[in-house]
Order: C-alpha cells, then structure tokens, then sequence
C-alpha cells in the first residue's frame, strides 16, 4: 500500500499507519531519522490533520517512532532484546550490535531497608543497606534506571570501578558467593514515574519494564536485590519455555 483508497472499507487512519510502516520495515526511513511533520504528511497524502494525528499516535504506542518536543516524530532505532536464558549478557548484545554500553553512576549511600527490600534480603526492617542508583546507557542515551541494594556485610566488598563498566552484576561478580549464585526474576509492566521519566528522558506515565531481581548465594543467603526499570520504547524480554 503507498496511497490512499478512498473506495476501501479500511479507515483512514489504518491505511496511514500501514503506509507509514511499510516505509519503516523497509528502510526508505531509517533508524533516528526525522520524518515528515504532520502537516507535510496531511499534503502528501490529502488527509486530515487529525487522521495523520491518529495514525503517527498508534506507532508512538506501538515504539516504532518516538516524539521529541520541539524536535519533531523520528523513527524509533530497533528495540534491544534480552533474555535470562541467553548466554551473552545485555552488555554484549549491544555490543554485537555496533551501540556501545556505559552506565552512569547517580548515587551510592547507606540507608534504613524498607519492607520490600528488607523481605527480598531477608533481613530485619530498618536494618542498613547500601543502595546503588545508575543509569544503563545504549550510546550514552538512558535506557534503564537500576537501584540494587545490598546487605552491609557486602557493601564494603564492592569493586567501586567496575560499577561503570560489564554487566548490572560486574561490581561484585569477584565475590566467592557470586560465583556459582541463582537469580529469581520478576518482570511486570508499570507506568513511569516522575523519577524515571526524568532520569530517561520520557514523559510521567509511559510504558516501562520493570524487572526485579535478587541473587541469592549457593546457600540461599541474599546478596543483592535489584530494581531494573527500562524504557519500554528501547527494551523488551524474552523469555523461552
């Protein structure tokens, strides 16, 4: 489909998304790339501004363009997949990819646990825990917003370096118990809040993947309870069964 069919039964708005993702899913609109604004798009295809409207809102939804105030609607760049099952971390598939990996370090310091976290590490509410704030970057761009906490008899163990560098887990993957540790995931769809929409450059309220993890030593002791959440316009998770 390149034009529109007044005579068929598909709305408008249908016949717009399916033009505009043929364009897409073939490259004539690469990744990043500014495409028309809408009234542009309302002239080319003699359409009304609000149909056109209609239209570039669905493939916002869907994450397959992204609108920056002032900037303009660009084509989104593809979606980074991740699975638990995967050999190769999160770290060396964007690698594999050509986008380079970073983090950025946004706070360190001790704090009292709340009913979560003190559940998830097994410890007495109130108890002390140090927490890691950072930012997974694709291309020094956010991607995720990750807390980790951690029991104090671990906290003076970390490789401070390493928090900038590797996978989520590199600052204490040197821990004997990490070495043969397991992982319980959960992973849930929430909105953005305030903070996360701050630290990834999204608005108040949009899609986000939020994965919860803690690993657990080969005797059962926490060592780290982590709270992972990723924009849900650069990131989903695959699960095999």
């Amino acid at each position: 489909m390149t034009t529109i069919d007044r005579t068929s039964p598909l709305p408008l708005r249908y016949q717009l998304r399916q033009i505009l993702l043929e364009k897409i899913e073939t490259g004539e609109w690469k990744p990043n790339e500014l495409i028309p604004s809408e009234q542009e798009l309302q002239k080319m295809f003699g359409i009304s501004r609000i149909t056109v409207r209609q239209a570039l809102s669905d493939l916002v939804h869907e994450g397959l363009l992204l609108r920056e105030r002032g900037r303009g609607t660009f084509v989104a760049p593809p979606k980074m997949t991740h699975s638990p099952q995967a050999r190769d971390t999160l770290t060396e598939y964007m690698l594999a990819r050509g986008i380079r990996p970073g983090w950025r370090v946004i706070e360190r310091y001790y704090t009292e646990a709340t009913k979560e976290v003190a559940a998830q590490l097994n410890l007495i509410t109130d108890s002390l825990v140090y927490c890691i704030r950072r930012l997974r970057l694709a291309d020094d761009e956010p991607i995720g917003h990750h807390v980790a906490f951690l029991p104090e008899v671990f906290a003076a163990k970390i490789n401070e370096d390493a928090l900038l560098e590797g996978g989520s887990l590199n600052y204490i993957s040197h821990l004997p118990q990490v070495q043969h540790s397991r992982a319980l995931r959960t992973v849930e769809a929430v909105a953005a809040s305030d903070i996360d929409a701050q630290l990834l450059h999204i608005p108040p309220g949009s899609p986000i993947l939020m994965i919860q993890r803690t690993i657990f030593a080969p005797g059962g002791e926490p060592i780290e309870f982590l709270q992972a959440r990723y924009r849900g316009d650069r990131f989903k998770y695959q699960i095999s069964t």
